[in-house]
């Protein structure tokens, strides 16, 4: 009974860090997403905010209307 219950603990705990790793991953790869296609725009209306991330935050909220399509969808989203 006791071999079952430890069993059972230790695969729980396997499958929630697997989850946990596909979540860093999944959040990871959405912010190198973001950084792609918004990385133009940083350059062009926020350049002198780098590499401080709060002020480019501020700068691309500031100038929303001239972020191109992907990087302002991205934006909206929240995605960092």
């Amino acid at each position: 009974m006791m071999s079952r219950l430890i069993v059972g603990l230790l695969l729980t705990m396997a499958c929630v860090d697997t989850a946990s790793a596909r979540m860093v991953s999944d959040k990871e790869r959405m912010r190198q997403q973001a950084e792609h296609l918004c990385y133009n725009d940083v350059q062009k209306l926020c350049n002198a905010e780098i590499p401080d991330e709060a002020r480019i935050e501020a700068c691309m909220g500031a100038h929303r209307a001239q972020l191109s399509p992907g990087c302002r969808k991205v934006f909206d989203a929240g995605i960092k």
